[in-house]
């Protein structure tokens, strides 16, 4: 059997070095509810184990109903509750972690700028959202406000799910490169193509139209969306979070698995990867 060593000669992903840190979570749903606890272990351990300042913003206007539960982290104490408001105190009082929340649709100018204006800082958006319109706008924060693409300060984490398959993107420029630019000699990867760029259809409609309206809850009963799915999706973004900040140790920027038959593949952070994944691919 052949042995596949691309994963040991993959680049470490190496973010610029910061002072303060920010997620930004945008969508407190299926996926967000558990990215958020998610999120609050990592800054917690990031303050225990290197004394890092960490905060998070939540942002969603939604608020929790009935048919949430049991998809999301969500019980039935807190249906007619935003959202968005119920996850931050929740961390708030758990963790003792800085945690705040807008109940409104995620806005580049009004939810980053300010974030992005200190230069020792170091914001991750973390998108946990169904529809293109947030994604746009995420993609739009990150072209607008990355900064240089060297030594970008804002990156781009995003999870998406069918019925029983789902993807985790991380990336940082919407600009496609030169492969040898992504790299800083063989062994660091400091840039790394955005969501968007790697998968451009996050950016358009979905294709059919009525299931696009229909809402995952809802295809939840239809049968079109696993019970299970936006946990492991939320659990993928945790641990991969998790390898850039805390282990500092991430070789890959996209993992694809699919629950059914317990499979999963990752693209590892080697030119022949990134070419792969954005050969073709323009916005």
């Amino acid at each position: 059997m052949e042995i596949d060593l691309t994963f040991s000669q993959a680049a470490v992903v190496m973010p610029v070095e910061y002072s303060t840190l920010r997620f930004i979570v945008v969508g407190a749903g299926g996926t967000g509810s558990f990215v958020v606890p998610a999120l609050a272990r990592l800054i917690f351990e990031l303050k225990q184990q290197q004394n890092k300042s960490a905060e998070m913003l939540i942002v969603d206007p939604d608020v929790v109903e009935n048919r949430n539960i049991p998809r999301s982290n969500f019980c039935f104490a807190e249906v007619g509750r935003y959202k968005a408001q119920t996850l931050a105190e929740r961390v708030s009082k758990a963790w003792g972690i800085e945690t705040s929340f807008s109940s409104e649709k995620f806005d580049a100018e009004k939810h980053l700028k300010s974030s992005t204006s200190d230069y020792r800082s170091l914001t991750i958006i973390v998108g946990c959202v169904d529809n293109y319109l947030a994604r746009r706008e995420m993609h739009r924060a990150l072209d607008e406000f990355r900064g240089y693409e060297d030594a970008s300060r804002l990156w781009w984490i995003d999870g998406g799910n069918g019925k029983t398959s789902g993807q985790v993107l991380l990336g940082s420029t919407t600009k496609t490169l030169k492969p040898e630019h992504y790299f800083t000699g063989t062994s660091i990867c400091r840039v790394l193509p955005s969501p968007s760029l790697q998968h451009s259809d996050l950016l358009e409609p979905e294709k059919i139209e009525a299931r696009a309206a229909t809402s995952c809850p809802d295809r939840i009963r239809e049968g079109e969306q696993g019970l299970n799915i936006n946990q492991r999706v939320g659990v993928e973004i945790g641990e991969m979070l998790s390898s850039l900040l805390l282990t500092r140790n991430l070789r890959r920027f996209a993992v694809y698995f699919e629950l059914a038959s317990g499979t999963s593949q990752s693209v590892y952070c080697t030119k022949e990867g990134i070419q792969r994944v954005v050969r073709s691919k323009r916005l």
